[in-house]
């Protein structure tokens, strides 16, 4: 038999077996020679069924006006969740205020007036160092009272004048000059700051909380401890800083007015470029804090008659410009805390 035979005999066989199906009323069996495979285009299941309910109910419409169109429901379903672009409003965060968990605990033991103590202005290299205490009642809530670093300018004067201005918190500031900071060292300047602002209070605090690792050695070590990170952890500690930081700034502003030369009230006698080189070529005011680098390698201080270190003869300016400054910048920051009593029992 041929090979052209060959497919020719096939299909004669293919169609008798057809026939005889036919006659006998049976379906006739597929031949696996002649059924092919087809691969069907992939669909979206649910869209698929939802055109299609879609499409139903449109040609033979709906008499029901309640029901729901299904392509609705699908979508519905299958809807992605909006994305945030670039043009739509963000949420508008809400300040931070640190806890009262401390106060908390020191009140459930029965002490009813709790100061927080801080300091501001420990490195820069002009300006004093102030302290400041303050007593918040639990009846009296701040929102936004935070480390005075992690607020804006704007904030802190707003917050100053909400603490200093309320009629049941005691608050008081004290005030070391650069003069002093010079004779007995910055650590110490700031510990007397510190016992300072904490005596001045018009009412003697039952516990005080002193931000740092090192307790003035006035207070009483029974009733007053350290609190590491003490102006972000602790809500009258923090409270104290926005006053001590806003004090200093304000005497520094003062200072502005009579050095312009160095724009204290930009960088409020910190050690930036700008600063420094003012320093460099105006040479040091009486604000400057001598024993402070780089300004003692570039002017060292000759040592007085009776005085080996020079800090007193270059302490007699700073003292005198910051008496006068911290007279006008207000908030009780008047040297050695007549000022800052008188403030706080204003407040009281």
């Amino acid at each position: 038999m041929s090979a052209a035979a060959a497919p020719a005999r096939r299909g004669s066989r293919s169609a008798a077996r057809a026939a005889a199906a036919g006659s006998s009323g049976a379906e006739p069996a597929a031949d696996p020679l002649v059924v092919v495979a087809t691969e069907q285009p992939r669909k979206r299941p649910r869209r698929a069924a939802a055109a299609a309910a879609a499409a139903i109910l449109e040609a033979e419409g709906s008499t029901d006006g309640d029901t729901a169109s299904p392509a609705a429901d699908a979508g519905t379903a299958t809807a992605a969740p909006q994305r945030k672009g670039p043009g739509r409003p963000k949420q508008a965060k809400l300040p931070s205020t640190a806890s009262r968990e401390f106060e908390e605990e020191l009140w459930a033991q029965g002490y009813k007036l709790v100061a927080g103590v801080d300091e501001a202005g420990r490195g820069p290299l002009a300006g004093p160092v102030v302290a400041a205490a303050c007593v918040v009642p639990p009846h009296v809530s701040i929102v936004g009272i935070d480390d005075s670093k992690k607020l804006s300018a704007e904030q802190r004067e707003a917050l100053y004048e909400q603490l200093t201005g309320h009629p049941d918190i005691l608050w008081a500031a004290q005030v070391v000059d650069a003069g002093e900071i010079d004779t007995i060292n910055i650590l110490q300047a700031a510990l007397k700051a510190m016992e300072g602002a904490a005596g001045a209070l018009a009412q003697r605090p039952d516990f005080v909380l002193v931000d740092g690792n090192r307790l003035p050695k006035g207070l009483d070590p029974e009733r007053s401890r350290t609190l590491v990170k003490g102006d972000s952890r602790c809500f009258c500690i923090a409270a104290a800083s926005v006053i001590a930081k806003v004090t200093r700034d304000r005497i520094m502003e003062q200072y502005h007015e009579q050095w312009p030369q160095y724009n204290f009230a930009g960088h409020k006698g910190y050690c930036v470029p700008e600063h420094v080189e003012a320093v460099r070529k105006h040479g040091p005011c009486p604000v400057h804090r001598r024993t402070f680098a780089p300004i003692k390698h570039w002017f060292p201080l000759e040592p007085a008659d009776g005085d080996d270190d020079g800090g007193k003869k270059a302490g007699k300016g700073a003292k005198k410009a910051a008496a006068a400054a911290g007279q006008e910048a207000g908030g009780g920051a008047a040297k050695g805390g007549r000022g800052s009593r008188r403030a706080g029992k204003a407040a009281a």
